[in-house]
């Protein structure tokens, strides 16, 4: 099918401006639950400071700080060993007692905690306190994080592909099933394996949701509205991300967290009801009546005789590939299968992932910021608003590969400056501001990624990015708690440079502004066959 009769189609009936309004909504609005959801580790597992529990001073109704002046060496805020005194004598002491014994008396030696007891004033009741995440059990905090990057990795794997062969609406309405089981769920469990299960769901659920409705979003306009709905699209998700801020704020524990946040995704109801399917796939899996019906548009896609349908349609219908057991790696390993396609998509993968370790590194770095941290999660998703909206001017008047290219150099520079600042407010408006910058700099390659692969591809390119860019949240903690530990400017560092490479990467990529989007490989390769003639008749 000729993709300038499909734009031409879809041009007709983006003018009705309602149902654009209409068809944003529905696809944009899960993205403030995902949000909410993919970013709720930082309140879900907090930091709070711990001691060691000493049961006798317990009894004794000594204050916390009293247990820990005892108890702690160095008066550590965060201490797994406790001084082995005779702590049956002390708690019949008056505490001012007991304080004048302990430093005059030799210091005994230090025993690992048997239980903790948490400072909840900074941090109410989260899954560290539950289940005693700390110490030795440290890095299971780190695998409740991890989980979910996991479930994303198989769920941009399972549902990219899934949408390319049965649908975006089916892969949809899946991810939304999944996502209504899961988060509630995870609220009410008292296993921590439950619980790391039920964040592996949500993860898979919230890349499946995110990466469909953004495909729908895209396939079903055209290139006069796709620039500005892409960015408006991605304001949901920094809503999302204001909205965990004030629910961790107005909620007392973790479990109502995890409900509170839960409670929109009823609206997904809806949206599993109205959405429609991209016509775009319908038309590549030969469905032309149905994709007419939503088009409104026949005489452009439906033919008078069986015949004459489009090599496509016949072509898709006859292919064997349906039947075979591994066809998830034989679509994958189409995206490889010309220059042109493979360039596009390894660029791409290290731009997604470059995106992904860079906003996560920044996540994870504020701990190292010394300001309230319901007021810094707000401050970045705030920042994330007119990051995603500066597109919007950019693209009215550059390319989209230039746009990028600056963004990427100023993100950046942006990490390379904290170096240089000190500690505390300097470099969390800078951080802000590179925040501001990569957002803007993510939605354009978000966009970009779904112009450059044909219809027939681009889900699958769609979520093999989404998978590859999962191993930055993955890395993420390991690159800001070792890494950062060596030089607290490592990790910056790190990202401001690879930042610079995404930078360089981009000159490789042609430019889509003013181009229609392709359904198949073939017309992209009868598109470089046309390039290099045309090539070939200028050096001649």
């Amino acid at each position: 099918m000729d993709p300038a009769k499909i734009e031409k189609a879809l041009e007709k009936k983006c003018k009705n401006h309602y149902w654009l309004l209409w068809i944003l909504f529905l696809t944009a609005s899960p993205s403030t639950v995902i949000g909410s959801h993919l970013t709720s580790y930082v309140f879900l597992g907090g930091n709070p400071s711990f001691f060691c529990n000493i049961p006798e001073l317990v009894e004794a109704n000594w204050t916390k700080e009293q247990i820990r002046k005892i108890s702690s060496p160095g008066l550590e805020k965060q201490s797994c060993v406790h001084y082995a005194w005779n702590y049956s004598l002390l708690k019949d002491l008056d505490f001012d007692e007991a304080l004048r014994y302990s430093n005059e008396s030799q210091k005994p030696d230090v025993l690992k905690c048997k239980s903790y007891i948490y400072d909840e004033d900074s941090f109410h009741q989260t899954i560290v306190s539950e289940w005693d995440l700390v110490c030795d059990d440290l890095p299971l905090r780190s695998t409740a994080q991890g989980s979910v990057a996991v479930g994303k990795i198989i769920g941009a794997l399972f549902f990219g592909i899934l949408s390319d062969r049965y649908g975006r609406k089916k892969s949809f309405i899946v991810s939304c099933v999944l996502f209504l089981v899961a988060s509630p769920s995870a609220a009410f469990v008292h296993s921590y394996i439950l619980f790391i299960t039920f964040r592996l769901m949500i993860g898979m659920a919230a890349s499946g949701l995110y990466e469909t409705a953004y495909t729908i979003l895209m396939e079903l306009t055209v290139k006069k509205y796709r620039v500005n709905l892409a960015n408006i699209f991605n304001v949901a998700f920094s809503i999302g991300i204001v909205q965990l801020s004030l629910s961790a704020y107005l909620t007392n524990n973790w479990r109502q967290l995890q409900l509170a946040i839960s409670l929109p995704m009823i609206m997904l109801v809806v949206h599993c009801w109205f959405l429609p399917e991209s016509p775009r796939w319908l038309i590549t899996a030969g469905k032309l009546e149905k994709a007419s019906n939503i088009i409104g548009s026949v005489w452009h896609l439906v033919p008078n005789d069986p015949d004459q349908s489009p090599d496509l349609v016949v072509k898709r219908k006859s292919e064997s590939y349906f039947k075979n057991v591994f066809f998830l790696l034989n679509d994958y390993f189409k995206l490889f299968s010309t220059f042109e396609l493979a360039k596009r998509t390894i660029i791409f993968n290290y731009l997604w992932f470059m995106g992904n370790l860079y906003y996560f590194v920044m996540n994870f770095g504020g701990i190292n910021f010394k300001v309230n941290q319901y007021l810094y999660v707000g401050l970045n998703g705030s920042a994330e608003v007119p990051g995603y909206l500066l597109p919007l001017l950019l693209l009215t008047h550059f390319g989209r590969k230039s746009s990028s290219i600056v963004l990427c150099t100023v993100a950046g520079i942006a990490m390379l400056v904290i170096v240089v600042l000190p500690e505390g407010w300097p470099i969390i408006c800078v951080s802000l501001i590179g925040r501001l910058v990569a957002a803007a700099a993510y939605g354009i390659i978000m966009f970009n990624t779904l112009e450059l692969f044909p219809t027939e591809n681009r889900n699958t390119a769609f979520g093999s990015c989404l998978t590859v860019a999962q191993f930055g949240p993955l890395l993420a903690p390991y690159i800001v708690d070792i890494l950062g530990r060596k030089a607290w400017w490592l990790p910056t560092a790190i990202t401001g440079s690879l930042a610079l490479l995404g930078a360089f990467l981009l000159m490789f990529i042609p430019e889509t502004r003013d181009t229609p989007m392709l359904d198949t490989i073939c017309e992209m390769k009868e598109l470089e066959r046309n390039a290099r003639s045309k090539n070939l008749e200028g050096t001649s």
